[in-house]
């Protein structure tokens, strides 16, 4: 049994995905009233609430020559938000738990005014927490939210659905490649790419629009290159999807030309981007409400993505926590 291993004697796993999946299980077990457990990006726990948690830690999402403190209270709770919006669900209430490197609290003054910047923009209720010493600065924060109807999940993907998503792709990543190499900082338009990845704007009216006409909806935060397999499986299905269509603005497309890669490769892989991916009929997209670009199509077969389009013989893959790859600061 699980329960009697010690110390180091779990088992390996190759990505983030297999070890949610074997987590799930070992906690799997009656759970009353609750109708959506492990596996969106959120748990509906009542027919009209949905609970989320997401934690930032310093040198893993920030650094803090890299964001003000006030940004990173900003980022911690919107990177939540984002979560409810991919559930069609409006904030309620969180509960904040922050670590402090040392029992050092001088930083959480600056960084609770940026979390409270964010929480009046999108109105969601601080209403307690917890604060703890440790080896480092880290935030945890947990979002109830409400939901108008139940809400599309991963899972309702449909073979003659489409794929497409709000916004456009990779602007995160761009700012992180000028972080790390200053002289990209005198493209064009890159001063946009790095407010993006310091405070993202979590879609939430074009959340619970979506969620009414959407067969599957989740927020890209890993990277549509590792997002879009989540849809896929949990619905399966086939999906195709075209590099070449994805939204990417001129600095994004400069900053990857000056990088060596493709515009589209970047735009897939780079994470923290915020925006929303769905899968919904072809005959809804025009009058649903939110302007949405097309990239792919759901097709009957094994589940999984296949890329086409500029750089897709690479291979793609976005943010995974065990294999680390980028974005990581």
């Amino acid at each position: 049994m699980a329960d009697g291993l010690g110390w180091g004697e779990g088992t390996a796993h190759p990505d983030e995905d297999a070890l949610v999946a074997h987590l799930a299980a070992l906690v799997d077990g009656p759970a009353p009233g609750v109708l959506r457990g492990i596996g969106d990006d959120a748990a509906l726990i009542a027919p009209d609430l949905v609970w989320t948690v997401d934690t930032q830690v310093e040198g893993s999402h920030f650094r803090r020559d890299w964001s003000s403190p006030a940004d990173v209270g900003w980022k911690a709770l919107a990177v939540n938000l984002s979560d409810l919006a991919a559930m069609g669900a409006q904030p309620v209430a969180a509960l904040v738990s922050a670590i402090v490197p040392d029992g050092d609290a001088s930083d959480l003054e600056p960084i609770y005014a940026g979390l409270g910047a964010c929480a009046r923009t999108y109105g969601c209720a601080v209403v307690g927490g917890d604060v703890a010493s440790g080896p480092g600065l880290a935030l945890s924060i947990g979002v109830l939210g409400r939901i108008a109807a139940p809400p599309p999940g991963r899972d309702g993907a449909r073979p003659g659905d489409v794929i497409a998503v709000t916004g456009a792709l990779g602007e995160s990543a761009a700012g992180l490649a000028a972080l790390r190499d200053p002289a990209l900082q005198g493209l064009g338009g890159v001063e946009g790419c790095i407010a993006h990845l310091r405070r993202p704007h979590p879609r939430l009216a074009e959340g619970a629009v979506l969620a009414r006409v959407a067969h599957a909806l989740m927020d890209v935060s890993d990277g549509l290159a590792r997002d879009l397999p989540r849809i896929a499986r949990r619905s399966g299905v086939a999906i195709t999807a075209d590099l070449d269509t994805l939204p990417v603005h001129v600095p994004v497309r400069d900053v990857a030309h000056r990088l060596g890669v493709e515009p589209g490769v970047l735009a897939a892989t780079g994470g923290e981007d915020y925006e929303l991916v769905v899968a919904i009929d072809p005959a809804d997209v025009a009058g649903c409400g939110v302007p949405l670009t097309v990239i792919g199509e759901v097709l009957a077969g094994a589940a999984g993505v296949v890329w086409r389009g500029t750089g897709a013989e690479a291979g793609l893959a976005g943010w995974d926590h065990l294999a680390r790859r980028a974005p990581n600061p």
